[in-house]
């Protein structure tokens, strides 16, 4: 009977230890799941308070919003830096570029080879009011800096814009393509045939279901606010226009939906060279050699007598200066062509014989040398380009627009193929031969200018895109010239300043935009 007892007493202690255990391991489990809550409730109190910081924050600046009654501006990335309302009624894209050349000459240049040069260096804004107002204003700082583009546009209409300021008057496309989206390190021409920048008025619409785009403007015909600051050299006006067409860029799937042709011509009676069109000579495919150099503004002699210092010289007049040109485009998928026929027509111009003292005092015209002289620079350029990777070009009234990889290369991870294009282009340009004659006056010899009176030029090149901030180009360049052939070099440099007939040079660019 004792054993009996001992035995059930064990038993009840037993069951009991198993459920005091039991019960202390829910307590404990419910103490962790309490330690969790109290760790969330502390998180979710901190968030609270992050909240309404944040809240705290945004009321007050909607305060401060209504008070100034003003509106508020968001920020954000898309391959520029924006700035802009929730609206859209007003926006501001901060933007820039970096263009960095590596060149090499051939033996018969006396250009520095090889050469590193800061190409361009932009700070670049542009935005939109009211969302049919829009602005530029671009700054340059390689070389000499100055401002670059600096209008706005009123878009009244599709049909019916109105610009003011300094820009590209519409003419060609290859000037009037934007210079992150260059095909080749430098166009297939220069100034005179280009009429680089000017400022004036601008009235240009789309129309025709926008196949067709307009463009009526007038200008000084004198360059920058940087070449003349006080606005103009007489009281001539350039007044150009432009027709760019797209008959079949509706019908998807055409075969000639990629078409493109351009019309345009610019009328302006110019009273003496300037400075940007003329004396500062024409540049080549080789930017740093010229084709030829305007003669009409030279000095022939310096000379002191007494207190009076005399200089003789020649100086030029011109009757007008004109230009028109007529274009073809094409692009079907990653193939693109283009040709472009453009042409500068001088009338009258003269050449005088002069004599001046004490830096203009006395001035004194010695004779007429050369009288109503006419000539034209023809330049007709044309190249093609393909991409391997397969993107496609666009191209517009303001010109060719370049695509974005299908694929962009990572350098670091080194995935991916960017966008790889192949290209080439040939231009020649000639130049009247009545422009280089020469006359002798006393000992000195006048013309109008000195140099080559065509040019052949040759390119080939490959374009590697990596993302949209960034692209490099490599070029091949062979320019054989006629006459006394191209100058080359500069005074300045420790070679001097050469002629040569033939000119070779391999470019590679960097392109970084932002």
């Amino acid at each position: 009977m004792a054993l009996v007892l001992v035995y059930g007493t064990v038993a009840v202690q037993a069951g009991t230890t198993e459920e005091i255990q039991q019960e202390i391991q829910i307590l404990k489990k419910k103490l962790e799941e309490n330690k969790a809550l109290e760790e969330r409730v502390k998180i979710l109190e901190q968030k609270l308070e992050e909240v309404q910081k944040v809240t705290g924050k945004v009321q007050e600046q909607e305060k401060i919003i209504k008070e100034k009654k003003a509106t508020p501006a968001f920020s954000f990335w898309r391959n520029d830096f924006y700035l802009e309302t929730p609206d859209g009624n007003f926006s501001m894209r901060i933007r820039g570029n970096i263009h960095f050349d590596m060149k090499a000459y051939g033996g018969n240049s006396e250009n520095p080879s090889p050469q590193f040069d800061i190409r361009r260096a932009r700070a670049d804004f542009q935005g939109t009011f009211y969302k049919y107002i829009t602005f530029r204003l671009q700054a340059e700082f390689a070389d000499s800096p100055y401002i670059r583009n600096a209008w706005v546009d009123y878009g009244f209409r599709d049909w019916l814009h109105f610009r003011a300021g300094q820009m590209k008057p519409p003419f060609s496309t290859s000037w009037w393509t934007l210079d992150n989206n260059v095909n080749f390190l430098e166009r297939g021409s220069s100034t005179p045939v280009y009429p680089y920048f000017d400022r004036g008025l601008w009235l240009w619409g789309d129309v025709l279901d926008k196949t067709l785009t307009w463009n009526i403007s007038a200008w000084t015909g004198a360059g920058l606010e940087l070449d003349y600051p006080k606005g103009d050299i007489d009281d001539h006006k350039d007044l150009v226009a432009r027709l760019f067409y797209s008959p079949f860029k509706n019908n998807k799937g055409h075969v000639l939906e990629g078409l493109h042709l351009a019309l345009e011509g610019t009328f302006g009676n110019q009273s003496i060279p300037t400075s940007r069109f003329e004396t500062k000579g024409m540049s080549t495919s080789i930017r740093d050699d010229k084709m030829w150099k305007w003669q009409t503004e030279k000095v022939y002699r310096t000379y002191s007598g007494g207190t009076n210092l005399t200089i003789e010289e020649a100086s030029g007049e011109i009757g007008s200066r004109n230009r028109w040109g007529a274009e073809l485009h094409y692009i079907k998928g990653p193939i693109s062509f283009s040709t472009e026929y453009l042409v500068t027509e001088y009338k009258d111009i003269d050449v005088y014989a002069k004599k001046s003292t004490n830096n203009g005092s006395s001035y004194s015209t010695l004779a007429k040398v050369i009288d109503g002289e006419d000539g034209r620079i023809t330049s007709w350029s044309s190249w093609i380009s393909y991409f391997l990777t397969g993107e496609s070009k666009t191209v517009s009234n303001f010109g060719w627009r370049q695509p974005n990889p299908k694929v962009d290369f990572n350098p670091l991870k080194l995935k991916g193929t960017g966008a790889w294009e192949v290209l080439a282009r040939y231009t020649h340009t000639d130049v009247s031969e009545s422009l280089f004659k020469g006359t002798t006056y006393g000992s000195d010899s006048y013309r109008i200018l000195e140099g080559a009176p065509w040019t052949d030029e040759y390119t080939v090149g490959v374009n590697w895109t990596w993302n949209p901030l960034v692209r490099w180009q490599l070029n091949y360049t062979h320019v054989t010239a006629g006459g006394s052939g191209l100058f080359s070099g500069d005074k300045n440099n420790l070679a001097g300043e050469g002629k040569s007939q033939n000119e070779d040079m391999v470019g590679m660019r960097m392109i970084f935009k932002f």
